[in-house]
């Protein structure tokens, strides 16, 4: 049995082709010490041990890399954040040199899916864990797990690459049946319980084929659309969630498992039920979290207000199917995903991007036809791709960028959400849809306390506001908090707008010390029966 090799510790570094040094794995190289905001090429080297066929892992990297061994390229990866598969051939048994050389430079280019406008930093680095394995003669390729909660039965979808051989199935330690090759085949689960968010109930599967094997948990829940709400488990759900961005002080990208479960429980303890991970696909890590936790997630690819010059170029198209499907193919056991998306704020108010969501869309329901697809909208009633999705998801700044308001006053946000939630409820072609509020917020500075516009009252006032106005009314499913921690944005025009190089919407600091607006939620979230 070929178990994997966790590569993770200190790597042998040098940026630019400058000096040696060492440098964590994982970690951003720009994120702290000599080279902090700096871009460039950033070049990780480690001797390995192995011989013959191998596979390569990483649970995403960026903004891009090349992968080499003993000095021979073996893979390119183009996607920040997507998780990267490599296979090849390693040569005679002994000591080999791994190189990974990452670029965080900013491509400004149509098929660029990260480009110097966006509104986070694009960090440079291996962000996630990094493994290798030699191949046997016969492995699992791919194995993906469809549950089905109503007659308890895991049907398993299994491509077996080299000779074949008959696997064993086991579900929760119980051997339940076998099957040959490569195929679908549905299983019985021995005690099924079903998953959610009040009980995450997981089960296990474990695949044995003599010579490899696979193992990964799985949630029972079921999810449905009906009268314009989202039902789980035949129930209608209420999201009250936040935004989250994968990020650090000190180690930009690379977010360690530690902090990884504070700020989840940290979530989860204020009666959040739902994360959207903006805006590029979660780690395992965050996901295996999440269903032991019971937070629902909205996994997301890379991409942030995409032109149309984008949209309609067919290279950046190829890289977001390419991103969308290995997210999916990776994270698709997860119960906690409710939702798949992409193309955050894009320019989906001009048809002429109707023909790339449509793509999109129907990638995501070939590989996974039981989860909800959509994405975040910014043009609120001028979008014309609505229709196209599952959800209709507004992204608004009511009392913050619309108007020059210097006291916060209701008005300013309970109107502009009435009007985004009754035009989707009087357009035919989407008034059956879910409506979700998927971002708004305000800035908030800690320890400015004078009830103006940047002080923490202001940031509290509109949030319990939006808050309530969206729960408290039957036609919206839920809203989704823009965001909770402070971030950093890069060395853009943007950065104006953004004091100390921050985007400070975050409900707590970039250190997560609460602001005002934290304390609302353990009580207005019980109010209206969240939690």
């Amino acid at each position: 049995m070929n178990e994997k090799i966790i590569l993770d510790g200190l790597w042998d570094f040098s940026f630019n082709g400058g000096p040696r040094m060492k440098m964590p794995v994982p970690g951003c190289f720009d994120a702290s010490g000599p080279y902090r905001g700096e871009r460039g090429q950033g070049a990780y080297s480690r001797r390995v041990n192995g011989s013959g066929p191998m596979e390569l892992n990483c649970d995403g990297l960026g903004l891009r890399a090349s992968f080499f061994w003993d000095g021979r390229e073996i893979g390119r990866e183009v996607s920040a954040f997507a998780p990267v598969r490599i296979r090849f051939d390693a040569g005679e048994s002994g000591d080999h040199e791994l190189k990974i050389v990452c670029d965080n430079t900013i491509e400004d280019a149509p098929e660029s899916e990260f480009r110097r406008f966006y509104d986070f930093y694009g960090y440079g680095g291996i962000y996630r864990s990094v493994s290798l394995r030699r191949l046997p003669s016969a492995f699992f390729d791919s194995v993906r797990v469809y549950p089905d909660p109503e007659n308890g039965i895991l049907r398993i979808r299994m491509k077996l690459s080299g000779s074949e051989r008959e696997t064993e199935v086991r579900i929760d330690g119980t051997r339940c049946g076998t099957f040959s090759g490569s195929g679908e085949a549905p299983f019985r689960i021995p005690s099924p319980e079903l998953w959610s968010p009040e009980s995450p109930r997981l089960h296990s599967l474990e695949l044995d084929c003599g010579t490899d094997r696979f193992s990964c948990r799985f949630g029972l829940r079921k999810i449905e659309v009906s009268g314009g709400k989202i039902l789980l488990n035949g129930k209608p759900l209420r999201i009250a969630g936040v935004n989250r961005h994968d990020v650090f002080p000190d180690t930009g990208a690379a977010v360690s498992p530690e902090r990884l479960r504070q700020d989840l429980t940290m979530i989860k303890n204020a009666g959040f039920n739902m994360i959207r991970g903006s805006h590029y696909p979660q780690s395992q890590a965050m996901l295996d979290l999440a269903d032991e936790l019971g937070l629902l997630v909205w996994d997301e690819i890379l991409g942030w207000e995409n032109p149309l010059e984008s949209l309609t170029n067919r290279e950046f198209q190829r890289r977001q199917v390419s991103s969308l499907t290995r997210m999916i193919e990776s994270s698709l056991h997860h119960p906690s995903v409710l939702f798949w998306g992409f193309l955050n704020e894009a320019a989906t108010d001009d048809p002429a991007a109707r023909d790339c969501v449509k793509l999109l869309y129907r990638t995501a329901k070939e590989l996974d036809p039981d989860r909800l697809v959509t994405y975040a909208t910014m043009h609120g009633e001028k979008d014309v791709c609505l229709d196209l999705v599952d959800a209709v998801c507004f992204n608004t700044y009511p009392g913050w960028y619309s108007g020059t308001h210097l006291f916060f006053e209701k008005r300013i946000v309970t109107e502009p959400l009435k009007k985004l939630i009754s035009f989707v409820r009087s357009t035919p072609a989407i008034a059956d849809k879910p409506v979700l509020i998927s971002e708004i917020g305000a800035g908030a500075l800690v320890g400015d306390h004078s009830g103006r516009r940047w002080s923490e009252e202001y940031q509290s006032q509109l949030i319990e506001c939006a808050v309530s106005c969206t729960l408290e009314d039957p036609e919206c499913s839920g809203i989704l908090l823009w965001q909770f921690c402070n971030t950093p944005v890069d060395d853009n025009g943007r950065i104006m707008m953004r004091p100390r190089g921050f985007n400070n919407k975050g409900l707590v600091d970039e250190f997560r010390n609460p602001k005002l607006a934290w304390n609302l939620f353990p009580g207005l979230l019980k109010r209206l029966g969240i939690r």
